[in-house]
């Protein structure tokens, strides 16, 4: 844990520090007292939580908080005040605080604060490490809720569907589907949703140009922190060129898709 404490008060400073370094023997808790200091750490890599007092000689905590989330966008920050009123609190949560505490009173809860802020923290960067993988990744990833609305979609799926976030996500995944395969792909949707992973599958996407791509498709079931199953990942790879529009012709469609699928099945 990488700490950051922003206050001016020599006694404050020395009661958090002591507090801090009681709770949080490993963590690595810096001071900075005046805006000389401040500016030197803002220079370090990262920083896991900013504490910062509100009143400051030299500033205030609103800035302090703008400047830290402009340098370190994932921190966390927790602001201590003494007599700041709703108002200064109501501006510093649409800066993105994280919590606030009355002196000296948050004394006390400045140690369980701390902890539930780098819990917080852990989890949105295990969330953005997590992103960065399934991005980089050569298959299409697809989330999908239980309603078939898409949810999320990752780097390589814009590429093989030809869609935005705004043009796909908010909608609903049957649009990626030929009329002929929604109410195969629909059931194999309530397998997943039910909790079962639906292995490797030859099936047909509909790309946002209406080209149909044949990919291998697995569905599997998404679980929340409770262990619930909240929605499904689709993961496709293409196993061949666009085929056709599908507008073309709906009498086409029909006839082509099975045997497309023998031919997929075969191969």
């Amino acid at each position: 844990m990488d700490l950051l404490l922003v206050e001016d008060s020599p006694t404050d400073r020395m009661v958090i520090q002591a507090r801090l370094q009681h709770a949080f023997p490993n963590a690595q808790i810096a001071a900075a007292d005046d805006l000389l200091g401040f500016n030197e750490h803002l220079r370090r890599d990262g920083c896991d939580i900013v504490i910062t007092d509100y009143w400051l000689g030299w500033s205030d905590g609103l800035s302090v908080m703008q400047r830290v989330r402009d340098r370190w966008p994932r921190a966390r920050v927790i602001m201590l005040t003494g007599n700041g009123g709703e108002e200064v609190v109501a501006g510093a949560f649409k800066y993105g605080l994280y919590h606030y505490l009355l002196k000296p009173d948050g004394f006390d809860e400045l140690a369980s604060v701390t902890s539930a802020a780098m819990d917080s923290k852990r989890r949105e960067d295990s969330y953005a490490l997590m992103a960065m993988i399934v991005n980089s990744i050569p298959d299409g990833v697809l989330c999908v809720d239980a309603a078939g609305i898409v949810t999320a979609i990752n780097a390589a799926a814009h590429r093989m569907y030809g869609y935005a976030d705004s043009e796909i996500v908010g909608r609903t995944s049957a649009i990626l589907l030929p009329a002929a395969k929604r109410g195969e792909i629909r059931r194999l949707l309530e397998r997943a949703l039910g909790g079962e992973v639906v292995p490797l599958f030859p099936t047909l996407q509909v790309r946002s140009d209406g080209a149909e791509i044949a990919v291998g498709m697995t569905i599997l079931p998404m679980r929340d922190d409770d262990g619930g199953v909240s929605g499904v990942a689709c993961i496709a790879t293409p196993i061949g060129r666009p085929i056709r529009n599908v507008a073309a012709s709906a009498v086409a469609n029909e006839a082509e898709a099975p045997r497309l699928a023998m031919s997929l099945n075969s191969d």
